[in-house]
């Protein structure tokens, strides 16, 4: 199943977050390294720090980012991929609004559609009941 940007907003419901699936459009050796790069431009996107550290697993094959104030809370998980249907989008990205202004479906909307903008990413958006709203690439229909 290759979509296009879906409609994230006919998605929304009483406290509904979204989950977005990304990975590197190319190969990648370096995993701690591509979820910097992610957590960077997950960053300068939502205008968070990006001095946020990470917290690496004690074997270096995984690592989190977290970021909480009063308007956000974005969390990015990467671990190093197994096969499957998620192998080739591992990272788990997720923000909620805690804002009145800005809801939770604008946030996962600005993500997808910047991370596919900028390229070198695969990523599919999901509703938190694992419904599909988006993806740059085919997810099949077994994700």
């Amino acid at each position: 199943m290759d979509m296009q940007v879906g409609n994230f907003e006919a998605h929304v419901g009483f406290k509904k977050d979204f989950e977005l699936y990304v990975g590197p459009a190319r190969e990648v050796d370096d995993w701690m390294r591509f979820a910097k790069e992610l957590w960077e431009e997950v960053a300068r996107t939502l205008r968070v720090p990006l001095g946020v550290p990470a917290a690496e697993s004690p074997d270096g094959d995984e690592c989190r980012y977290w970021f909480e104030n009063s308007e956000i809370s974005v969390s990015l998980y990467v671990g190093r991929p197994e096969p499957g249907a998620v192998e080739r989008a591992p990272a788990i990205l997720t923000a909620i609004s805690r804002s009145y202004d800005v809801e939770s479906w604008q946030l996962a909307e600005q993500l997808y559609t910047r991370l596919v903008s900028v390229g070198g990413y695969l990523v599919a958006a999901f509703t938190d009941d694992g419904t599909p709203i988006a993806a740059n690439f085919d997810i099949s229909d077994d994700w």
